[in-house]
């Protein structure tokens, strides 16, 4: 049988949705423990409306890339973290042009300088998925 080169394909089409599906979950893994700690908090944003809680977030959201406060953070995530409980994203398309801006800055960061962190948290999340389920 001759290898057309097809077999190649599919590996590497395997292997790139294999990272996929391992960043993904990377993803859920880390929205999963924002949404925990703002339960174990007491879900301050509980009262809110859905249409307040996407102004507060936008507000939240404005202010932590323009300050990079941690409180505006925490703020962002906890509403985010309310606004998936209800089963809804945040209102990623009212930030666009912050999100285009935030693009922008990461592209002219040094992966040097993240990567102490990055490699931490992708620690973190192989040891949470290796360990067995409750």
């Amino acid at each position: 049988m001759v290898d057309d080169g097809s077999n190649m394909t599919k590996r590497k089409k395997t292997s790139a949705n294999a990272g996929l599906n391992l960043s993904e979950a990377y993803l859920q893994h880390v929205l999963m423990y924002e949404t925990k700690d703002y339960l174990e908090r007491g879900q301050r944003f509980a009262q809110l409306s859905i249409d307040k809680l996407d102004e507060s977030w936008i507000k939240a959201f404005r202010i932590y890339f323009a300050t990079l406060l941690r409180p505006a953070a925490r703020d962002m995530d906890d509403l985010a973290a309310e606004l998936r409980l209800r089963g809804r994203d945040p209102p990623f398309d009212a930030v666009q042009s912050e999100i285009a801006d935030l693009r922008v800055e990461l592209e002219q960061v040094n992966p040097d300088e993240l990567r102490p962190e990055l490699d931490r948290q992708i620690d973190e999340f192989l040891n949470a998925l290796r360990k067995p389920p409750n």
